[in-house]
């Protein structure tokens, strides 16, 4: 019997093989935490080019991962689903907020695709986060993430409708951007918060020409 085993024992397992199923076990957020600590870390999880930016780098850890992205992430985040408890929510809209304080388009995409779903997150859920996403985005004055969410489920997104945002919700933001510039005024700089402001009343325009 032991002699059966040790040729299983002796294979060598793909370094990124190894991680993923090392790192599916870990909540979310872990992944963002792990991310952040080198430039190892984003070319293993990230699949866009802007995150490997230290092709260079080599890791005894991660061998030839400086060639380029391996994209765990988008992985990862399928199979952290379905989310069925309230302590995988939390944990998961934690990295989506995460994703969006720190202003990383390409992972906050990467997570919030599964969220169109039924099968992967309650649809109360779901949208709640969305909405909350953009306000964050918003009042940050981070136009660039303001696209990204109402690109995948803004009112003339290819989301489902009943998890698309509506007009109402771009304005929602808009107000608490403008609530945030009176009681932090100059936090966010003005050509910051005209770039939201065009994104967003780009978006209530787009429906109201449409419609």
């Amino acid at each position: 019997m032991e002699e059966g085993r040790a040729p299983l024992l002796k294979l060598a397992l793909h370094d990124v093989t190894a991680a993923f199923l090392v790192l599916r076990l870990l909540p979310p957020r872990t992944w963002w935490q792990l991310r952040a600590l080198s430039a190892e870390w984003r070319q293993l999880l990230d699949d866009h080019a802007e995150s490997c930016t230290d092709r260079s780098t080599r890791s005894q850890m991660f061998g030839e991962m400086g060639r380029g992205c391996f994209g765990l992430v988008k992985l990862l985040v399928e199979a952290s689903g379905p989310l069925r408890t309230a302590n995988e929510e939390v944990d998961f809209a934690g990295c989506i907020y995460r994703a969006v304080h720190y202003g990383s388009v390409g992972p906050l995409q990467q997570l919030l695709r599964p969220l169109a779903a039924e099968s992967f997150a309650r649809r109360t859920f779901a949208v709640a986060v969305i909405r909350e996403a953009l306000v964050q985005a918003a009042v940050a004055g981070d136009a660039a993430t303001c696209r990204a969410v109402l690109q995948e489920y803004g009112p003339n997104s290819a989301a489902a409708l009943s998890r698309r945002l509506g007009t109402d919700d771009a304005l929602t933001a808009l107000k608490a951007a403008s609530d945030w510039h009176l009681m932090s005024p100059g936090e966010v700089s003005e050509p910051r918060r005209q770039a939201v402001d065009e994104v967003d009343c780009g978006s209530v325009y787009q429906v109201m020409l449409s419609g």
